[in-house]
């Protein structure tokens, strides 16, 4: 048990605010596209919190019987030829999940080595009063490397390290003994377990990839180890799973290596990648950090390390926001951003890092430039295969500003991809983002495709997005014709259904009529949105 009583402990209502209001603001992943339960969070918010309420006053009922979480797992790239399973988690359970975690986060968080000591950067939870972040903004992965080149400096070897399957290897036991360290709010700890247990389908080990909830359980986790390390005086950093720690000497490099490894395997269970694993000398450590400051020749007085430095986050609430975007375009304007693409895309491999900063500017590119990129980056899908979820993401958020000319070219050039099962398309997650393009427009073609791929794809999320696009096009035949089959479909497929009776009109509600009361909560959640959306008229439902 915690040393103290937390201070004044949150409200369930306070914490399931903050969830939502982080929802909002960062979505409930970094893996998945956004699920239509987005949009209801924002629209259906008191309705949202009443539920939670319901779940959290009868969690176990909820848990087993009355609204069991219906996740799915899919596989995700992890570079060219890595992969990992991802779980999206039923987002009004994420919900629940992430309100949980807020309402220890203090308790957590004051477990932990101080932020002020400069040696742990990932996920330090702190709450601001009208800011939806929980995690410090001053604190990450730029801090981590600035301090990482700091500590270098004056140390002759630095050992690379990372953790091998980190969040599929986290042993429940021990992270339950973490908690029940960390907080007196044994409840709170208890249903944070149960949840895990059933995600992890009553296996003994693992947490969901890409959620905050899940980031703040994993630091508590190595918690542990960070201590040990201190108390050693072995001089490291981290971030997430990522260590670098600090030697005078190569000896001393390996004792501090060997005794991470035996601490993360003796208390945690957990391994290094042995491919990764590293003891570099200072010079090699330095210039495999630092972004090389090199001028080519195409970018007159303007280096990479500029542009790599240039700060690309823009603000539409802020009352700045004109001059911002003004300043923003103008400072983007200065690089020849579709050349440094096409020097990237002659490459074999593309520099991951660079290549996902000049796609973030691209939105800010003359409309010509704009489309140049855009076209470039969709003609060259295979070198940026680990990109393909932000190159979509990319591509939906310009695609109407796009000529007809263009917007055909990628929907033919995605339809091509996705009947010939390239190795892309092999990935369901990949086919759910390219269908969020393909639903912006409809035709014959995109038509045709989807209904195929509906009845051969066994990808819940894919069919799920297919019944949200064929509503959203007004297909009545197709929907009126899977009514009859409601009763087959999992519980993604009948939320996105729910909300497709709607274009049926009266047939459409009669069936619901007759259906209502088999509904789930979160089903009948569906229902009262999708109501609110139509209000007598033709639904029109986002994508």
């Amino acid at each position: 048990m915690a040393d103290s009583a937390p201070t004044a402990a949150p409200s369930f209502l306070d914490s399931a605010n903050a969830a939502l209001d982080n929802i909002l603001a960062y979505g409930d992943t970094d893996v998945f596209p956004f699920p239509l339960e987005q949009h209801i969070i924002h629209d259906q918010r008191a309705e949202v919190l009443k539920l939670l309420s319901m779940i959290d006053q009868n969690f176990d009922q909820f848990l087993h019987e009355k609204q069991p979480p219906a996740n799915q797992s899919l596989l995700a790239p992890v570079g060219y030829t890595g992969f990992r399973w991802a779980t999206q988690l039923d987002p009004i359970w994420n919900a629940y999940l992430l309100a949980l975690v807020i309402s220890i986060g203090d308790d957590i968080e004051k477990q932990r080595i101080a932020v002020d000591r400069h040696v742990v950067f990932s996920y330090r939870f702190l709450r601001c009063s009208g800011d939806p972040a929980i995690f410090h903004k001053d604190v990450g992965w730029p801090e981590f490397q600035s301090r990482s080149l700091e500590l270098a400096e004056t140390h002759d070897y630095v050992v690379v390290a990372d953790i091998s399957d980190f969040y599929s290897r986290v042993y429940h036991h021990r992270l339950d003994n973490a908690l029940r360290e960390a907080t007196d709010r044994a409840e709170v700890a208890r249903r944070i377990m149960k949840f895990l247990q059933h995600f992890a389908r009553n296996n003994s080990y693992g947490l969901p990839v890409g959620g905050p909830a899940a980031r703040l359980l994993s630091e508590l986790l190595l918690n542990r180890v960070d201590h040990l390390l201190l108390s050693k005086r072995f001089a490291f950093c981290r971030f997430a799973d990522d260590y670098h720690l600090f030697a005078k000497s190569k000896e001393e490099a390996y004792e501090a290596l060997i005794f991470l490894t035996e601490k993360l395997l003796d208390n945690e269970g957990l391994s290094l990648q042995k491919s990764k694993s590293r003891i570099l000398g200072r010079t090699e450590f330095l210039a495999s950090v630092r972004f090389q400051d090199e001028t080519d020749a195409g970018e007159p007085r303007l280096s990479w390390r500029r542009f790599m430095a240039m700060k690309l986050k823009y603000d539409p609430y802020s009352p700045t926001r004109d001059a911002d975007y003004a300043k923003l375009k103008d400072g983007v304007g200065q690089f020849d951003i579709v050349g440094m693409l096409g020097r990237e895309l002659s490459k074999t491999r593309v520099h991951e890092a660079l290549t996902r900063r000049l796609m973030k500017a691209i939105p800010y590119l003359e409309g010509d430039q704009r489309a140049k990129a855009v076209r470039s980056l969709i003609d060259n899908i295979e070198i940026l295969f680990p990109l393909f979820p932000q190159i979509m993401l990319l591509t939906k958020e310009l695609f109407q500003d796009l000529d007809t000319d263009l917007q055909n070219h990628v929907s033919k050039f995605l339809r091509d991809q996705i009947r010939a099962k390239t190795h892309v398309m092999r990935l369901d997650l990949n086919v759910s983002y390219a269908l969020r393009i393909l639903g912006q427009q409809r035709s014959p073609e995109n038509e045709s495709l989807l209904v195929e791929l509906f009845d051969v794809t066994r990808s819940h999320s894919v069919r799920r997005d297919i019944i949200w696009i064929m509503a959203r096009w007004g297909a009545l035949y197709w929907i009126s014709d899977l009514k009859n089959r409601y009763s087959l479909l999992e519980a993604w497929e009948r939320r996105a259904f729910i909300v497709a009776s709607y274009i049926l009109r009266d047939e459409g509600s009669h069936w619901r009529d007759h259906s209502k009361k088999s509904f789930q909560p979160v089903e009948d959640l569906f229902r009262t949105w999708s109501s609110a959306l139509s209000d007598g008229k033709q639904i029109t439902i986002p994508l």
